[in-house]
Order: structure tokens, then sequence, then C-alpha cells
């Protein structure tokens, strides 16, 4: 029996309401100040992207634009909705109870139950099958408390008790992901949205190759930098893969890259673009409200460590093309990306001013939504940016479908938070991991990767930062680390799962594009990403990195770290002052990865054994021509 079901034309005037209203919503405390009940902002907030998910994706997988929409997604959809009206009707209710103490009505559990059951499936369409496992178990963990033996046992709570702290609190569901996901990420989606429809993508990759057409393996340093633009306001690497891949794997094939290589490449790329000012990723926006600092802040101390990863994988492919040949290729033409630039180069402004509004720290709300009305004002000087109402109605469709994309893990993320907290897992394995460490910082730093790495593996970035966040951060403070840089280790490790086999997301997107084997592509763009595995390390052990502290101790830190990422993609290309036999690349890579952590007797020795490579590399140099003239004259 065929399922009843609602035409795609239904479908999407459906999803075009809701996506109105929550933008209307999103931008209404822009002119009124604010809601005097958070629960209202955030119910909405939390009802329309769930909504969303249900219309977009189906069941098994994505829905095409001409996919009608079963009647079952559609009553699911309503049913979140309903959620986000019956929270958002007992907003003063909720707002000023008291809780623990405060009576939790029957209704509070039925639609509570009904919101955490919604977001589950909701999720698992949205990020995966992982994370709303990781869910279950935690939410099964709470009941069954009382029935552990050992240190993991707690005393358990009740159905009403649950409910209470999950979703009639902040300490869940509405707690700081989603908040985050509300007063922050939302504004930035939208502005990525409108940029991408105005052909900022097109402009990114225009820049790209018209810098580096031309030069030595020009088609991948064009991936970085046009992965790296786009991927500072797309803010996933997932998604920035998808977008910016279709363009750049295939020119750097036919440059003469490998499938592997290319797909690596643009993979790793992508992944940086979530450690890039200044939007960054999601994440990057609840490290801000977690930690307590202003966005700018994080944006100012995440410049360097960017600036020397995006360096790293730019001299990697610099170093490959010269061992592989791959030489400029002086027939290309740039004139078209030129002519591309000069089209579109006005795309930039809204940009620069979002830029200056973030300096001079006005709220993301007012700098999203200036940038947003720069972005249509400009692109209207021009026929080719110029957006139709199509186009603008596209691009508030594209916006709520990314916040959703956020908004949906990051609502299931705080039910992990919570539970964490509640059931007082989080101080057990905060213990164990200072326990294992022994007072060793350093045994700490690399349990806590390795622990960050793990919990990312399959689940969005925001959501593997908010667990770890709970989970690591606090045991690495307590060791002395300050807060900003403890947090930004473990957001670090969180965006590098992208590229961490065996679970490795961007890397695999990136596979699917260039026909590549997934694990290949995976183990490749884990070495391209290696040296961002060591700049984390080094700003936590020496926050002058992060840009704090005087000029002179800052330039003492970056200047050896540039340094050494220089000499790790040396020995990753295989070339310096001509190719690199294995004994040399494996004195190269021990040497370099020695001036990336912060301390004087470690800078020299990494100085001293990079420096008898490129003697002996020089020397190899200057004797083969000796040796072909004498092997000429036998």
């Amino acid at each position: 029996m065929k399922v009843p079901e609602i035409s795609a034309s239904a479908a999407r005037m459906l999803f075009l309401g809701i996506a109105l209203v929550l933008t209307t919503v999103e931008f209404m405390p822009l002119f009124t100040g604010g809601f005097e009940y958070e629960i209202v902002f955030l119910g909405v907030h939390v009802g329309a992207t769930l909504a969303i998910a249900y219309l977009l994706i189906s069941w098994h997988g994505r829905r095409g634009p001409e996919d009608p929409v079963p009647l079952y997604d559609v009553a699911l959809a309503l049913a979140a909705l309903a959620c986000a009206a019956y929270f958002a009707a007992n907003g003063q209710r909720v707002a000023e109870r008291i809780e623990g103490v405060d009576d939790v009505f029957p209704l509070d559990v039925v639609f509570g139950v009904l919101l955490i059951v919604l977001l589950l499936e909701g999720c698992r369409r949205v990020a995966g099958l992982v994370l709303s496992i990781v869910t279950v178990v935690f939410i099964l963990y709470v009941f069954a408390g009382p029935y552990i033996p050992g240190a993991m046992g707690h005393r358990g709570m009740t159905l009403d008790r649950f409910i209470d702290l999950q979703v009639l609190s902040t300490s869940g569901i509405f707690g700081t992901p989603i908040s985050a996901s509300a007063h922050m990420v939302f504004y930035f989606v939208v502005v990525g949205a409108f940029l991408e429809r105005s052909g900022a993508g097109k402009l990114f990759v225009d820049i790209a190759y018209g810098v580096t057409a031309r030069a030595w393996g020009g088609a991948g340093k064009a991936a970085i930098v046009a992965s790296g633009l786009f991927g500072t306001v797309s803010g996933s690497a997932v998604a920035n893969v998808l977008l910016s891949g279709l363009m750049t794997i295939p020119l750097m094939k036919r440059s003469g890259f490998k499938a592997t290589v290319a797909g690596a490449i643009e993979a790793t790329a992508s992944t940086g673009g979530q450690l890039a000012p200044p939007i960054m990723g999601a994440a990057a926006f609840i490290l801000a409200d977690i930690v307590g600092v202003d966005y700018p802040d994080v944006v100012i101390a995440a410049i360097t460590p960017a600036l020397l990863y995006y360096i790293s994988l730019y001299a990697v492919v610099h170093f490959y093309s010269l061992r592989h040949g791959l030489k400029p290729q002086a027939g290309v033409s740039i004139a078209e990306h030129l002519e591309g630039l000069r089209e579109r180069w006005h795309l930039l402004l809204p940009l620069a001013a979002m830029i200056f509004l973030l300096i001079s720290r006005y709220s993301l709300m007012t700098v999203g939504a200036y940038t947003t009305i720069l972005i249509v004002a400009l692109a209207m000087l021009r026929k080719a940016t110029r957006m139709a109402q199509g186009d603008l109605v596209q691009a508030v469709l594209n916006g709520a479908k990314a916040a959703c994309e956020v908004a949906v893990p990051s609502a299931v993320a705080g039910i992990i938070v919570g539970t964490l907290v509640q059931t007082g897992m989080a101080l057990k394995l905060q213990r164990w991991l200072l326990d294992l460490a022994d007072g060793s910082l350093t045994i700490s730093l690399v349990g806590a990767m390795i622990l960050t790495i793990i919990l990312g593996m399959g689940m969005p970035t925001a959501a593997a930062y908010l667990v770890s966040a709970i989970l690591v951060a606090p045991a690495l403070q307590e060791l002395g680390i300050p807060a900003l840089p403890a947090h930004l280790f473990i957001l670090y490790f969180s965006i590098l799962s992208m590229v961490t086999p065996p679970v490795a997301l961007s890397a695999y997107a990136a596979a699917g594009i260039s026909g590549a084997n997934l694990w290949q592509t995976g183990m490749s763009a884990f070495l391209l990403a290696l040296p961002g595995f060591l700049i984390p390390y080094a700003f936590t052990i020496n926050p002058a990195m992060l840009l704090q502290g005087s000029w002179i101790e800052v330039a003492g830190v970056v200047v050896p770290a540039l340094i050494g990422v220089i000499g790790l993609a040396s020995a990753f290309g295989g070339y310096a002052f001509g190719a690199m036999s294995m004994p040399v690349r494996i004195v190269m890579f021990a040497a370099s990865p020695l001036l990336i952590a912060p301390d004087l007797m470690t800078d020299l020795m990494g100085i001293g054994g990079m420096a008898l490579v490129l003697g002996f590399q020089l020397w190899r140099r200057k004797m083969e021509p000796v040796k072909s003239a004498a092997a000429t004259r036998k």
C-alpha cells in the first residue's frame, strides 16, 4: 500500500514558511531588544530546525528537490513545532520555576519525552547514527545508575527528574550548545548562505586560480586557497568539500595530481576552514560562550595557528609538486579567472565590513544582519552577482537548512552534556584522566588528544567539541593551562577528527568526488594534516602563539614554529634542493617538530638537524654535475 504523501511543491512551501518564521524570530531582537523569556526564543529555534530536518531528510537519506514528502514526516515536523509551541506558551512558568523544587506537570513529561524522541531521530537523519546511539547510551546510563557496580554507578533519577533537568532547565536541551546555535551560529550561516547565492564561491575560486594557476602544482595550491577562503564562511568541513571540491578536485586531477592526493588536499584544506578566522565553525561560537570570552578574542587567538596550518599544507603541495615534476602550466589562461574577479570583487566588501564589526565588538546578531544586508545591496551592483527574488528566497532556505544541521546535533549534544554533569560521570572521567597522567602535562595532552579524537569520530564538530569540553578541558585547566588555550586545544582535535581514520568524514567525502580509495585518501589527508596535530601542543604550552604576550614573546614562538612546519612539509613532500631519500626525510621529519615545541633548547636541536639535512642536500646537488661529467668521460 502506498504511503500518503504531499507534493514536493507543497513541502517546499511549508519549508519556506517555517524558514521565514525562524529567520524573523532570530532577527526580531534586533528591533525589540530581545524576548522576555529565553525558552520562547530557544524553543522556536529547536522546534523550527527540527521540523525542517524532517521535511528535508527522509528515513533513508536526503530528499531531492522534486521528491514528495510522506505524511508521517509531515506529522513529525508538526509534532516538533507543537513541542516548540508548548514550551513557548509556558515560557514564564519554565523561566520562573525552581529546578528540583517546583512540580513537573504531566504535559511537561509528555512533550519533553516527545521532544527527546524527535531529536534523536532528527539527529540520526541530519548527522548520522553515531551521535544518536551515543545519546541513547547516556540516557540509559541515567536510569541504570543504581544497578551499575563500582565507580561508574550513581543514584539514578526518576523520569520526572530527568525531564526537569533536560527540558525544563538550562542543563540539557536548552543549555549552552543550543544557546550558542541560536544566539551566534545562526547569523553566520545566514551570511554564508547569502554569500554563496551571490557567487562568492566562484569569486574565491577565481582569486585562488588567478594567484596560483601558473605556480608549481598550481591546481593544488588553488584548491587550498579556495577551500580556505570558502571554509571561513561555510563552517563545515564536509559541506566545504562538497561545494568547493566539485570544482577543485577535477582540476587537480587534470593537472597531474593523483586522485588520492587530490582528494586528500581538498579534505585537509576544507577541514582547516573551521580553524580559520573570521567566522571559523559553529564550535568556535560555543567555545566563546563556555569560556566566557568575546568571540573576537577567539578569532584573534586563532589567527596564528590557522596561518601555520595553511602554510604547512601549501608548502607540502609545493614540495610534492617539485618532487613529482608538476611544473607551472604556461598554457593555462588566467584571463577567465581575472574577468571573474573583476565581476565579483565587490563581494569582498561585506566580509571586510563583517571583520570590522567583529573587531568593534558589535553583537553577533548585529554583525550578521548588517553583513547580510550589505551582501544583498552590493550584489545588486553587477549583473553577474545580482540576486533575483528567487535567489533571495533560496538563500533564506539554505540558511535555515544550514542552521538545522547545526541546531539539531547541538540540542542532542546538550542531552549528553546534561547527563555527564547530572550523573557525576564528567568528574569521574576527569579524575581518571588526571590519575592516568600522574601530573605529567605531556601525557595529559596526549590523552586529551586521543580521547577528543575518539569522541569526535563520526560526530559533528560542535557536538564533539561540547562533549570533550565537559570531559577533558577541566582536567587540562586543573593542570594549570588557562581556559582559552585548553578549550582551543580541544576544539582543534575535534575538528581534526574529520581527517583522522578510521572515520575521516571530510576525506571520505573528497574520495567520493575524486573516485579514489576511501582508506588511502583518509590516510593521505591525515599525513597532510599532521603539522596541525602539533600546533595545539605548542600554543597550549606557550600561549604566546595565541598572540598573548609581548611581540618579542610572540615572535620567539611563531618564527621557529613557522620554520618547523615548513620543515615538516619538506619531509612529507620529499624535496629540499632536490629529491630526498627516505633516510634523509626521516631526519628532517624528526628535527622539524622540535622547532614547533616552544623551547629554546629544542629549537636549537631542531635547527641543527635541519641544517644537517639542508647541507647534505646542497652537497648532493653540487656533486650531481660532477658525477654526470665523470660518467660522460667514461
